[in-house]
């Protein structure tokens, strides 16, 4: 993947355009705001949400975060990353970071259940010799 710095657009669109472009609500939508995953939207002067295309990367930040089991917390920090340096590369640096934690302890918890399933299969074997 091709390391690029996302531009400011000045195109912007609404709420709905961005849920729909992204395939979630609305409602979606505001809560990534409240919880200050999706940073940055500006107000129209009639009081409504302007988003731009710098908001649909976050949320494709969000979502692929989310598909890999990203705490909140990890996808906002994502999300800082890239608006504070503007660029992919740091971002994929960082989701390097943070998924190769994901990996270990994903590797981690299958030595565990391994070592459960001995276990019992030993136990099984055990008490079916007691019958």
């Amino acid at each position: 993947m091709a390391t690029q710095t996302i531009a400011p657009s000045t195109e912007t669109m609404s709420i709905g355009e961005l849920a729909k472009r992204m395939g979630v609500t609305t409602r979606t939508v505001r809560y990534y705001e409240e919880k200050g995953l999706l940073v940055g939207v500006i107000r129209g002067a009639n009081g409504r949400r302007m988003y731009t295309a710098e908001h649909l990367y976050q949320l494709r930040l969000i979502r692929r975060g989310k598909l890999l089991g990203m705490s909140l917390a990890e996808m906002k920090e994502l999300v800082e990353v890239f608006r504070r340096t503007g660029t992919e590369r740091s971002v994929i640096q960082r989701s390097i970071d943070i998924l190769t934690s994901h990996l270990e302890e994903v590797e981690d918890k299958l030595r565990k259940l391994e070592s459960y399933r001995r276990l019992l299969t030993g136990e099984i074997k055990r008490i079916k010799a007691l019958l």
